[in-house]
């Protein structure tokens, strides 16, 4: 135990001013700024001082350590004075300091620092408001100003101490002598006198800085430079390539900033995306540096000590444990956004497909689609061309990024073009959104017919639908678990989903008139998210499932947590790659999950292909190649209980009772982790048969393969597949015996049926009086579908 642990102890309740000092340097100690023995013997001589001397004892011996002083009068700050010479910061990291509150008055409150528009604030570790460069911002203003954080070290809080201390850490872009404002303002936390619920951040600081309480001063700071750290990346086969990379110091602090990042690295990730030859600015000290390109690989993490003297590159060597390509599966990301949700600079234009595609060959994707959608559908359509493309990675805005201090230059890797993007559009923020959102994939023309605007569009997704598949487009479902879910955990089950959001909504509509093709998921609970595809699937239908990430409003965390494995006979590459993936996932095999489990080489007695013809019910053989990947240990999670397939009560909120967890990189409801079998490594895979799991085998997912055969009695037109939940489910095989299309249940098909009800009631309302007749119309002739295929279904 430290004199100050032992004094903090010890002191008498009557000196809370001694513990207010005592407390922040024991958090300047955990942030890595060292304290003087000589200070600790200092302070602890301090113990039993009358509390008039004190105060000015504390000013006295702390007076190496304190940077602002600010004085509180009855409506809060007053002034505001820094203390001793220019801070000492560090070019690129962070520097923590003591300020001090003179308030003789006793005054109770909340306060904030501020540093105008050239600054970031945090509290308590969470972001208040990232650097948010506008369009039109000139380069030279960014430049020219000192652009820095400040980080207050807890709640700012005054307590009514006649003294009291707090740390405040200041993180900056530049080096060298620098002068910017600071200013402290009174505060009543987050209900501040007169705050308003939903104001946004600029309208609240500017609130808070315009009343009375706030003392303002210039600060004064020298930085000493930081060091360019080149990065040699290399992937498993010794390429160049492109990777996720995170930067933490000892302390956990990510590099570089998240604040003061600029697009292409995100404020709102830990990891940006850097290729081989690139480099990341990092001032003197250890750093843990972690790489790898997404769950095909193993995270690898190297201890790396900055020192100014030394220009010698880093070297990344990264962990490919499984290859789905070398066995001809491509992967596929069918939802991502460059624009909305957490993208900055300005959301309702987001960034550009040389921003886009860094992201996605640092997490390995082959395929990925970039939707357009309604908060930045005017911007972002503009990328559309009708083809797949693989653009340079190259910086955004290259005077802006100069201007902000960034010295690397963008570098071409050898394995760059095994990554594409193709622009089409998600019907999202459009009038037919409450009847589920539309992924389109393929289009050749992305405005509809007799539209300048998006409030022009249909209020009923199926004339989209079949405005887009008469391009030839594949049409599905974004999201498909949202509104979907019940109280049962079942799968099948015959629960009526409330349809009260912007999931798999009108898919029961679309369906029969073979309008739609997929549902996307891999996000929220099993039976959320695959029930209806069973009952489809029962029924007859040949319905897809496609993982998806909806990056970045599900998921912010990267592109590709929920992915799609194709089989292809040739790599996706060129300006006809999704085509081409597109082609495959009609045809041939493919499965979906968070690609940290495979099922390769899917084959009903050897026949890989997805329709199978047989005279007579038969006994048949299935056979596949698994791998999944575990730790040898299972992670400690941040909370006590998880249910994977939790229905959250509010189904619009995206993985409600899954936000608590943590399990490394991503954290979802798909997740291989929930399917640990206890403490061991082993997980259980399932062959289902027309939706119910007819034989479990365990495997042991330490990364390498398994043959898996196994018999299974076919007696009527089935549907089979393998599934490793919640991490992994093949698309079916379509098994026809003696010509008999598959009715695989009865009562699926009466599920549809009441489905349709539900979904009228639940919706019609939405749609515009002009199109309810054509739309009530459709909906009865899917019923009857329905109907007619109950009638014919063997198997109740």
């Amino acid at each position: 135990m430290s004199q100050l642990d032992q004094l903090s102890t010890t002191s008498p309740a009557g000196q809370p001013i001694l513990s207010s000092a005592i407390r922040a340097l024991n958090r300047l100690t955990e942030l890595g700024e060292p304290v003087d023995a000589g200070l600790l013997e200092a302070v602890a001589a301090l113990e039993g001082r009358p509390a008039s001397e004190l105060a000015a004892e504390l000013r006295r011996v702390l007076a190496p350590y304190l940077l602002l002083e600010f004085g509180v009068g009855p409506r809060g700050p007053e002034t505001l004075k820094q203390l001793g010479g220019p801070a000492r910061l560090i070019q690129g990291g962070w520097r923590s300091f003591l300020i001090s509150a003179d308030n003789p008055g006793g005054v109770e409150s909340g306060f904030v620092v501020d540093g105008g528009g050239s600054m970031v604030t945090w509290a308590s570790g969470m972001v208040t408001r990232p650097y948010l460069p506008d369009r039109v911002e000139h380069a030279s203003t960014i430049r020219d100003e000192w652009r820095y954080e400040l980080r207050l070290d807890g709640p700012g809080t005054l307590s009514g101490r006649e003294l009291e201390f707090a740390v405040l850490s200041i993180y900056s872009r530049d080096a060298g002598r620098l002068s910017a404002p600071i200013a402290i303002a009174r505060s009543a936390g987050p209900t501040l006198d007169g705050e308003r619920r939903g104001d946004s951040w600029e309208q609240t600081q500017l609130r808070r800085l315009s009343t009375s309480g706030v003392a303002r001063t210039e600060i004064e700071a020298e930085a000493v430079p930081a060091r360019d750290v080149v990065l040699d990346v290399r992937d498993s086969d010794g390429r160049t390539c492109m990777a996720s990379i995170i930067v933490r110091d000892q302390l956990g602090r990510v590099y570089p900033s998240r604040g003061l990042r600029l697009a292409p690295d995100m404020f709102f990730q830990d990891q940006v995306y850097r290729a081989s030859g690139e480099s990341i600015p990092l001032p003197a000290g250890g750093y843990d540096v972690t790489a790898w390109r997404g769950p095909e690989y193993r995270p690898v993490t190297t201890r790396f000590e900055v020192d100014p003297a030394d220009s010698a590159p880093l070297t990344l060597r990264l962990d490919r444990w499984v290859d789905p390509a070398a066995r001809g599966y491509y992967s596929g990301d069918p939802h991502i956004h460059g624009g909305g949700c957490s993208h900055y600079s300005q959301p309702t234009e987001g960034v550009t497909p040389e921003t886009m595609i860094r992201h996605v060959r640092g997490e390995a994707i082959w395929v990925s689609s970039v939707l357009t959608w309604g908060p930045c559908y005017y911007y972002q359509k503009q990328f559309f061309t009708g083809r797949s493309i693989s653009p340079p990675a190259t910086l955004e805005f290259p005077s802006h990024q100069q201007a902000q201090g960034v010295t690397w230059q963008p570098q071409a890797t050898d394995h760059d073009s095994e990554s594409v993007l193709r622009y089409d559009v998600e019907i999202s923020g459009f009038p037919s959104s409450h009847s589920g959102h539309l992924i389109l994939l393929g289009l050749t023309d992305q405005d509809y017919p007799g539209t300048s605007v998006l409030e022009d569009w249909p209020s009923w997704n199926l004339p989209v639908h079949q405005w887009a598949r008469a391009q030839g487009a594949l049409t599905g479902f974004a999201h498909c678990g949202l509104g979907m879910g019940t109280a049962s955990r079942e799968l099948p089950n015959f629960d009526l989903p409330p349809f009260a959001s912007i999931g798999s909504n009108e898919l029961i509509v679309d369906v029969p008139h073979d309008a739609a093709d997929f549902i996307a998921g891999a996000e929220f609970g099993v039976a959320a998210e695959l029930n209806v595809w069973y009952h489809l699937l029962n029924t007859g239908f040949r319905t897809m499932m496609l993982g998806e990430t909806d990056f970045p409003c599900v998921s912010d965390e990267r592109p590709g947590i929920g992915r799609t494995y194709v089989s292809l006979p040739a790599p996706p590459t060129g300006d006809q790659a999704l085509e081409a993936w597109i082609d495959g996932l009609r045809t041939r095999a493919s499965y979906f999950g968070d690609g940290r489990s495979h099922a390769f080489d899917l084959a009903v007695d050897g026949d890989p292909a997805r329709e199978q013809r047989r005279a007579e019910p038969s006994r048949v053989r299935l056979t596949a190649t698994l791998a999944a990947l575990l730790p040898e240990r299972r992670p400690e999670p941040t909370v006590a209980e998880f249910d994977y397939d939790l229905a959250p009560a509010d189904p619009s909120v995206p993985n409600a009772g899954y936000a608590d967890w943590d399990f490394g990189a991503d954290s979802s409801a798909w997740h291989l982790e929930w399917a640990r079998i206890g403490e061991s490594r082993s997980v259980a895979v399932e062959v289902v048969i027309n939706g119910l799991p007819v034989a479990t085998r365990e495997i042991i997912a330490d990364g390498s393969e398994h043959q898996l055969a196994v018999d299974l009695d076919l007696d009527r037109s089935s549907w089979v597949a393998l599934r490793l939940l919640p991490s992994l489910h093949t698309q079916p095989i379509f098994v026809e015996i003696g010509d008999r299309p598959i009715r695989a249940s009865r009562r699926s098909a009466q599920w549809l049926h009441d489905c349709v009800d539900k979904l009228w009631q639940v919706k019609h309302g939405f749609i515009r009086p002009t199109e309810r007749e054509e739309a009530r119309a459709a909906y009865d002739r899917a019923q009857a579908v329905y109907a007619a295929r109950r009638d014919e279904s063997e198997v109740k």
